[in-house]
């Protein structure tokens, strides 16, 4: 019961609420609560009675116990939350930084028997040319032609260029001749021309940071 001027229940006399904000609950008997102060919850007590007590402004500091939080149920950051988030969806661990990027300032390692680059993506040569999504490029000659020349590889866009990755061949019916240029744009500064003509052939480069050519690093003729 909200504070009003009353003081009987039920036609019988009992605690008088005199004070503005009071409220009336039941202890042994009817009992009086004055009004908390400004910033205030009402919340429940250890003795589960009504208790004023301080807001909670988010997750104390220094933390004296482990959180937990259930699969699936995201952290999120930024104005409205919508800026980048981290999850556990019952396997796998979620670093999503929806703007931006993740950026380690301090050492980094890997834990051992781990993978940093796990994922491979499929190209196909375009006018002598590919775009590079991933470390691992697995190449097939435009329009599954026998042979193809590979004259560049943009690896450029934010988030891929400075990254070091490979090529191999789609399959062993397709030979990509990777050209080593001179001149151009994402052309590939390497020791010769290269044919990766089997599905074990590599090719190793640098797509050197803010520069519009790939480093050859190493390469492997693998195939028989």
């Amino acid at each position: 019961m909200i504070a009003g001027a009353f003081s009987s229940v039920s036609g019988k006399a009992d605690k008088t609420l005199d004070t503005n904000g009071q409220i009336l609950y039941y202890n042994s008997g009817r009992q009086a609560s004055n009004i908390g102060s400004e910033g205030k919850v009402l919340t429940v007590s250890d003795a589960d009675l009504p208790a004023w007590e301080t807001a909670s402004s988010g997750l104390s500091s220094p933390l004296t116990a482990n959180l937990v939080w259930n699969d699936s149920i995201e952290a999120n950051f930024g104005t409205g939350g919508t800026d980048s988030k981290i999850y556990h969806d019952g396997s796998n661990w979620y670093f999503d930084p929806v703007t931006g990027y993740i950026i380690c300032k301090g050492n980094f390692s890997m834990e051992a028997a781990s993978c940093l680059a796990l994922n491979r993506a499929a190209a196909t040569i375009s006018a002598g040319a590919i775009t590079g999504t991933c470390n691992t490029m697995i190449v097939s000659t435009e329009g599954g032609v026998s042979s193809d020349d590979l004259d560049a590889g943009n690896f450029t866009a934010a988030g891929v260029t400075g990254c070091y990755f490979t090529l191999i061949a789609a399959n062993d019916a397709q030979t990509v001749v990777v050209k080593d240029q001179t001149s151009g744009s994402g052309q590939f500064l390497a020791a010769g021309d290269f044919s990766l003509d089997n599905e074990m052939d590599t090719i190793y480069f640098l797509a050197d940071s803010g520069q519009t050519h790939n480093s050859e690093i190493s390469r492997s003729s693998n195939g028989t």
